[in-house]
């Protein structure tokens, strides 16, 4: 019994360890478990916060590229403020630049739409660099002559103005960059672009949005807060009156900076620098935000300079809050002169040499007279022509070209240019060209149907391929709309209000634009010479 009693206790002891053995397994294995499940998702982790550092650091090398690309084509091409390109690359990452008065931003975005997307946004203080630019050809402005120009109110002109050697009296609109000798603003009108003058510009009313270049002076001056947002170079004095502001850098290369009223240059969370090789004053309630520099005295009386100051000469007594070095020419930065290289070469085009002679052509009201290329007399309409129309058309090998001893269209007049072959049509008249209101001009490319230049469906760079020659004057009516380019060696191009046009003008004469909407189409005749 003993025995018996002894072998089942050993049994069950037995029994007892194989359980404990197998819970203990259990418990190994779930604590295996666990830790595995952990180290996967701390892998995972871990290969997702590579992942995202990885594409951040993408993202910011990418944009410091983009900043290094934005300063080459600045140097190269020019790039006004509020401008925004973006940079598309092969991988599918895009890269946003937009100049914001003296800084580039890039804005770098890689792996965009997953897991791993970033961005990331870096400035650049712009550098100015010394590279030329060169003259654009004749086809490339909007409006071009070599006589002084007068733009009134509520004119646009979408493209590029250049006068050599003569003035420009600015009441309008300018979408693109203003070339002459001295630039005037009389009313309110904006350039948007860059300004350059072989003289003086003087803007009392105005605005422009990117850099100014003079040779003479510039002054800025409004009873309103107008804001500049591009630079200033100027190779004389520059003066900032009233409650002018200036976001951009200041130099008046041989010349001084005067700032009066409430004129301001910078702002806190945007300081320049302001530099003259002459002196640098400073009255009324006025501010610099940045550093000054002064070939020779710098006077602050009531202004403020928030930045250093350093000066050939003496600084008078004011507030300057950073250091103040007077009489220290080896401290002071040299301004810098303006680059005025792309008034150099530009000139009008030699006359077309041609001659007219033969028929008359009288247009009867209510007709529609299909007229072939050729050379005719006088043309004629009767002065209320509505429902009367004209139609030209491009050559068959050759262009389309016209000659005419005048050309007289009366109001309400539609005149259509047949535009179906590959050829331009080209009228050229002895006389003047005379255009009455309300002129509708109509294109076709397939000679049958007929659309007006304004239709949104109708591609203005159909504009190219028409062009017009008076050894006149040209003039258009109210309310006309008008395509091509047109050329007057000698003579006055005059457009009336309420009107557009396609296109371009050049003149030898002058230009008297007066509430019309200009856009600017290169025109072939030029280019093909």
């Amino acid at each position: 019994m003993i025995t018996q009693n002894n072998s089942t206790s050993i049994q069950t002891a037995h029994r007892g360890r194989k359980g404990g053995v197998l819970v203990s397994m259990i418990a190994v294995m779930m604590i295996l478990g666990v830790m595995g499940v952990s180290i996967i998702s701390l892998t995972q982790t871990s290969e997702q916060s590579y992942l995202s550092a990885n594409s951040t650091n993408r993202a910011y090398y990418l944009a410091e590229s983009g900043l290094r690309y934005a300063q080459e084509i600045y140097c190269e091409d020019g790039w006004r403020h509020g401008r925004q390109r973006t940079l598309r690359l092969d991988s599918g990452d895009e890269v946003e630049i937009i100049r914001l008065v003296n800084t580039f931003w890039a804005t770098a975005i890689v792996d965009e739409g997953t897991a791993q997307e970033a961005r990331a946004s870096v400035p650049m203080p712009l550098s100015l660099c010394g590279v030329e630019v060169e003259a654009d050809p004749l086809e490339e402005f909007a409006v071009f002559g070599d006589v002084g120009i007068s733009l009134g109110n509520n004119t646009v002109i979408r493209g590029d103005v250049a006068i050599t050697g003569a003035d420009i009296d600015i009441q309008g609109d300018i979408e693109g960059d203003v070339l002459a000798q001295n630039i005037a603003f009389t009313g309110q009108g904006t350039v948007i672009g860059d300004v350059f003058a072989s003289g003086f510009v003087d803007i009392k009313t105005g605005n422009v949005s990117g850099d100014i270049h003079a040779a003479t002076s510039i002054t800025l001056g409004s009873a309103q807060a107008t804001v500049f947002d591009g630079w200033l170079f100027s190779g004389s004095d520059i003066f900032l009156e009233g409650k002018s502001k200036v976001l951009g850098h200041v130099h008046a290369c041989d010349g001084d900076v005067s700032l009066s009223g409430s004129s301001s240059v910078g702002t806190a969370e945007n300081p320049v620098e302001v530099r003259a090789s002459g002196d640098i004053s400073m009255s009324g309630s006025t501010k610099i935000y940045g550093n000054v520099y002064a070939g020779g005295t710098i006077v602050v009386g009531s202004g403020t300079i928030y930045g250093n100051a350093y000066a050939g000469g003496p600084i008078s007594s004011g507030t300057v809050t950073g250091a103040k070095l007077p009489n220290s020419p080896s401290y002071v930065k040299e301004a810098i002169c303006p680059d005025l290289s792309n008034l150099d070469g530009l000139d009008l085009p030699e006359a077309t040499e041609f001659s007219a002679g033969g028929s008359n052509i009288n247009v009867t009201k209510n007709s529609s007279t299909y007229l072939p290329p050729d050379s005719y007399g006088e043309l004629d309409t009767i002065s209320n022509a509505g429902g009367t129309q004209l139609t030209l058309t491009t050559g068959g090998t050759d262009h389309g070209n016209y000659y005419f001893e005048s050309l007289d269209i009366g109001n309400f007049f539609t005149l259509r240019f047949n535009l179906s072959g590959t050829h331009d049509i080209r009228v050229f008249v002895e006389g003047d060209i005379e255009i009455g209101r309300d002129l509708i001009t109509l294109v076709s490319t397939d000679g049958t149907n007929y659309l007006p230049m304004t239709d949104p469906s109708v591609d203005p760079e159909l504009a190219a391929r028409i062009y017009f020659e008076t050894q006149g004057d040209f003039s258009v009516g109210q309310s006309s709309n008008f395509a091509g380019a047109v050329y007057t060696p000698d003579g006055n191009i005059s457009v009336s209000s309420g009107g557009s046009l396609v296109g371009s003008l050049f003149s030898g004469g002058g230009h008297d634009i007066q509430a019309t909407t200009v856009v600017h189409i290169s025109p072939n005749y030029f280019s093909e010479e």
